[in-house]
C-alpha cells in the first residue's frame, strides 16, 4: 500500500504537463503501484477565481474517490474565500486546505494569512504549504513567485497550536527548527525533495521528530514517481515497519484516510 501526499491535476501555465488528468494520473499511478493520491488543483493556483479549479477537481475525482483524496485551494485575497472553504470542507468533506501565499500575494502571517489560517483550524483539517511549485532554476521569466521560508510558517503557525500541517516540496528543513517552532507533533513533511544517500535529510529527520513525521510524495505530474520510489527501498536506513509508516500509514493518520487497501488492486 502506498498513498502518495503530494500530486496534483490541471494545467501549469510555464510547460507543458502530461498524465495531468484524472486517467492519466491514475494510469501514471497503476504503473508504479501507487494506491491513493492525495491531489490539488494547478488550475486553482492560477485561476482568477480559485473555486472554479476546486470544482473541476470535485468532477474529476468523484468517479474515483477511492484512489485520489482532494484538497481544496484556497485564495483569501478573493471574494468569497471563506465560502469556497467551507463548502469543501463541510459539504464534500474535503481533507484539507492548499495554500500558495506567494502565487496568491499574501503572507502567512498579514491579515489575509491569520484569516485563513484561523479558519482552517477551526475545521480541524490540516493546512497543506508548499515550499515551491518549480525549481527556481526552472522558472520561466514570468513566474516572479518566491519559495515560502519557515520563518514565516513558524510565526504564523505558533498562535495556532492546534492546527496540523502538511509541508510539501520542502527542502532544507532542520529537525530542531521544527521542534522549536511546536511544530513537531502536528507536522508531516513529505520527501519529495528531502535527499536520503547524499544530505541525508530524511534519516536527520527521523532521529530528530520520528519516523511519524515523514510521508511518501512524488508531485506527480510535475515530477515522475521513480526517485521518491527509489528513496523509500533504500533499506539501510528503514525498517520495513517504518518503511511501511512511510509508505502510507503516516499519511493516512494524519488526514484520516480509510485503509481501502483490499479494495485497490
Amino acid at each position: 500500500m502506498i498513498i502518495d501526499v503530494h500530486a496534483h491535476l490541471g494545467h501549469y501555465p510555464f510547460r507543458r504537463l502530461r498524465h495531468n488528468t484524472a486517467p492519466g494520473l491514475l494510469d501514471l499511478m497503476d504503473r508504479n503501484g501507487i494506491n491513493k493520491a492525495v491531489v490539488s488543483s494547478l488550475n486553482s493556483v492560477f485561476y482568477r477565481n480559485v473555486h472554479e479549479g476546486n470544482r473541476e477537481l470535485r468532477a474529476a475525482t468523484q468517479p474515483l474517490a477511492n484512489r485520489f483524496v482532494p484538497l481544496v485551494t484556497v485564495n483569501p485575497m478573493y471574494a468569497g474565500w471563506e465560502h469556497d472553504l467551507d463548502e469543501a470542507i463541510l459539504d464534500w468533506g474535503w481533507k484539507g486546505v492548499y495554500l500558495t501565499p506567494s502565487h496568491h500575494r499574501y503572507r502567512l502571517d498579514d491579515e489575509a494569512g491569520k484569516a485563513v489560517l484561523q479558519r482552517i483550524a477551526r475545521h480541524n483539517v490540516p493546512v497543506v504549504l508548499p515550499q515551491r511549485l518549480e525549481d527556481r532554476r526552472q522558472q520561466h521569466w514570468m513566474d516572479t513567485t518566491e519559495d515560502l521560508r519557515f520563518e514565516d510558517v513558524a510565526t504564523a503557525l505558533r498562535p495556532l497550536p492546534d492546527l496540523k500541517v502538511l509541508l510539501l516540496n520542502w527542502q532544507g528543513l532542520a529537525g530542531n527548527r521544527i521542534r522549536e517552532a511546536g511544530l513537531a507533533e502536528r507536522v508531516l513533511i513529505d520527501m519529495t525533495r528531502l535527499s536520503v544517500t547524499l544530505r541525508k535529510e530524511v534519516p536527520k529527520l527521523i532521529g530528530e521528530l520520528g519516523v511519524g513525521a515523514i510521508g511518501f510524495g512524488t508531485h506527480m505530474p510535475m515530477a515522475y514517481p521513480g526517485p521518491a520510489l527509489v528513496k523509500l527501498q533504500i533499506r539501510e536506513f528503514l525498517s520495513p515497519a517504518d518503511r511501511e509508516r512511510i509508505a502510507w500509514r503516516n499519511a493516512a493518520d494524519f488526514l484520516g484516510i480509510k485503509d481501502e487497501s483490499s479494495e485497490v488492486q
